[in-house]
């Protein structure tokens, strides 16, 4: 298949779906009432499964809360449901819990609730998220001083513990401990008052919340695929917040742009030939055009990505080279791996995510091309939410088709441990690459301090980009929402994992 420009096919094939640059924001219905529309329904809404982005922008501080938050300007460890920590030793952390805060079920939240939400999410049967990602690799074992003080041992050193803590969503201890729950009780600004599958999840304000309360009374929050309808139900007011709009979509002065921490790639499945081969995953990044799909496809402000994290995240490696747009090599690779008997016209798999990022699929039907014009036998596949889930998550199957995977990384803690362990460590619940060099250097890199622990970091990222290949990443990301004439809301780097209903009031 010949490739056209991609600058211009893509301008024309996403110009129908544009809406006019000046819209008219209606008024909202009532003061009390605000509804917020997302790409996609959460998969969960248990609080040990906020590690997922789509559980988390309902879940993470509105229903539930944290011990600590961080800082959206600068990943610094702020108090929430802590109001003080100290590292005692090297294996061994206290935290000091604030008082009279009750869970929307009326229970004291306490050191037990903490050590119970601790526990559960370290329980092998659950496979919380949060346990399979941010907290992989150490044991956190609570021990209950007092009502107010907990103490947290773990059984490796853990230098950033309190940024981790930033991930663990305490729910109420009178939740099921053998299962997830799709009725989390918490301490936040709002309740769960009904969630209608396939429809919407409604919230309304928790009168004994122990903060300052939320201006808006009831919110709800629906879902629709389609960037064009999203931005049209703002236009209409029936939503007043809207977010990731492509960028076609985007033309009002009612869109905000703002970098949302996010890294899209495409995750190699190495495992399988014929991307067993170093030289065929070299040729798969050799073939993608990124500057022809950025101000086209991708937002006019995202930026080529090297590694799978931003330049803010500690670890970043700025040494990295960013892949060239190269087809005739990638061909002669092709050639020569197949000279070697490697099946490179065996057909591969590119799954793709439906609504992941706008123009998900334009992006993908692109890329298809571009792989296919430098000899690739390539395939694409859309999947909704839950089977492209299953292609994410392991365990996988061993006769599988050879498949590149649509995704993204996000990482607002600032931190490189909260990428690396689960993503690219040979026991990683997302990770497609068994490699034991890799995981002694992330694992080192996670004990160590300071310099030496950005310098393995660096390390880690250079050989997973550089060396491995076991990637092809795409652009560090922009996205937009839209919000309402009347809405105060301004959404910042968090906003992809947090909808922040708090913060929004009307004028």
């Amino acid at each position: 298949m010949n490739m056209i420009s991609i600058t211009k096919a893509a301008k024309v094939g996403l110009a129908a779906f544009s809406l006019a640059a000046n819209v008219s924001i209606p008024a909202h219905a009532t003061s009390d009432t605000l509804t917020v529309v997302v790409t996609d329904e959460p998969k969960s809404l248990d609080p040990c499964d906020t590690d997922l982005s789509g559980n988390s922008r309902i879940l993470r501080n509105n229903i539930t809360e944290t011990l600590v938050n961080l800082s959206p300007i600068d990943g610094t460890v702020t108090p929430s449901l802590a109001t003080d920590w100290r590292q005692v030793d090297d294996l061994t952390w206290e935290f000091k819990l604030r008082e009279k805060v009750t869970f929307h079920d009326g229970k004291p939240f306490d050191a037990n609730a903490v050590a119970a939400a601790l526990k559960r999410a370290q329980d092998p049967a659950l496979a919380c998220e949060v346990g399979l990602a941010t907290l992989k690799g150490v044991k956190l074992s609570p021990e209950v001083v007092n009502p107010t003080t907990i103490i947290i041992r773990t059984d490796v050193i853990e230098p950033i513990l309190p940024n981790k803590m930033a991930a663990l969503d305490i729910g109420s201890p009178d939740m099921p401990n053998d299962a997830k729950t799709r009725a989390p009780i918490g301490t936040g600004p709002f309740k769960l008052l009904k969630w209608l599958p396939g429809q919407s999840v409604a919230l309304q304000a928790y009168d004994g919340y122990w903060s300052d309360k939320p201006s808006i009374k009831n919110a709800t929050v629906i879902w629709r695929a389609e960037s064009a309808v999203r931005a049209a139900m703002v236009e209409t007011g029936e939503a007043q917040i809207a977010y990731e709009i492509a960028p076609q979509d985007g033309t009002s002065d009612h869109d905000h742009a703002f970098p949302n921490a996010e890294t899209s790639l495409l995750r190699i499945d190495q495992d399988v030939a014929p991307l067993n081969d170093r030289r065929v995953r070299e040729a798969l990044n050799l073939a993608i055009d990124r500057d022809g799909l950025i101000g086209t496809i991708f937002h006019e402000n995202a930026e080529k990505a090297m590694q799978v994290v931003t330049p803010s995240v500690f670890g970043y490696n700025p040494d990295i080279p960013a892949w060239t747009y190269d087809p005739e090599k990638a061909k002669s690779l092709l050639e020569a791996a197949r000279a070697d008997g490697v099946p490179v016209d065996k057909e591969i798999v590119i799954y793709g995510r439906i609504g992941i990022y706008p123009n998900s699929s334009e992006s993908l039907e692109a890329i298809q091309a571009m792989l296919a014009d430098a000899g690739f036998n390539a395939r694409l596949e859309m999947l909704e939410t839950s089977p492209w889930l299953k292609k994410l998550l392991k365990p996988w199957a061993k006769d599988r088709q050879p498949s590149i995977l649509q995704t993204q990384i996000d990482n607002t803690e600032g931190d490189a441990v909260f990428t690396l362990p689960n993503r690219f460590t040979s026991d990683g619940n997302t990770s497609s690459i068994v490699d034991p060099k890799l995981d002694t250097i992330i694992s080192d890199a996670s004990k160590a301090t300071g310099d030496e622990r950005k310098r393995l970091f660096q390390e880690a990222f250079k050989y997973i980009a550089v060396d491995a290949v076991n990637i092809v990443p795409l652009f560090h990301m922009v996205t937009i929402a839209r919000v309402a004439s009347d809405v105060n809301y301004t959404p910042d780097v968090q906003a992809g994992n947090e909808i922040k209903l708090k913060s929004v009031s009307y004028r």
